[in-house]
């Protein structure tokens, strides 16, 4: 990941933290923390101007929160600790940005595949730290997988009959 996309996601993350959207566990967990900095003290005994310097103590702790999170994440990604989830992340995602209309099917570009579909409507390849997926949006069809199975290498979803590494895929509608 380049350091510009590193950044925008930390950006990103750190945002939503903050609002309390994306980790309001985190945000509850800085505020109430043992050792409260003097100014989050000082303004619970309610001494003025301190307020102000308390939320920024908060704050600073939980984006140092959300950074080293981010870090324990994107290094599992690198390392290929959740290749099955990203699988399917492919999967879901493709599902439901097709109007939860269509067949999906995601397979490691890298096994062997034969495929007989009909009305295509998204065919892409999709490379990162865990190769390349083929990612395939349908109406119908059939698909056999000749490679390896299992989360890591495939994964789909729709209107379909399986028998082993074969899929056929009916419409929808």
């Amino acid at each position: 990941m380049s350091v510009v996309r590193k950044r925008l996601a930390l950006a990103f993350v750190s945002s939503a933290a903050l609002a309390g959207v994306l980790l309001p566990a985190t945000a509850s967990f800085a505020v109430e923390a043992p050792a409260a900095p003097k100014a989050v003290t000082a303004a619970a005994q309610g001494e003025a101007g301190t307020f102000a310097a308390g939320r920024v103590d908060a704050v600073t702790a939980i984006v140092d929160i959300t950074a080293r999170l981010y870090n324990i994440i994107n290094d599992a990604v690198e390392r290929g600790q959740n290749r099955s989830g990203y699988v399917k992340s492919l999967m879901e995602g493709s599902f439901y940005e097709a109007g939860q209309r269509y067949n999906v099917m995601v397979i490691n570009d890298a096994n062997r595949y034969s495929t007989h579909l009909q009305g295509v409507v998204y065919d892409a390849k999709v490379s990162g730290v865990h190769g390349t997926y083929r990612v395939l949006v349908f109406e119908s069809g059939q698909f056999t997988n000749h490679g390896d199975g299992g989360w890591i290498n495939w994964a789909f979803r729709g209107w379909f009959d399986r028998d082993g590494g074969n899929v056929t895929f009916r419409r929808s509608w």
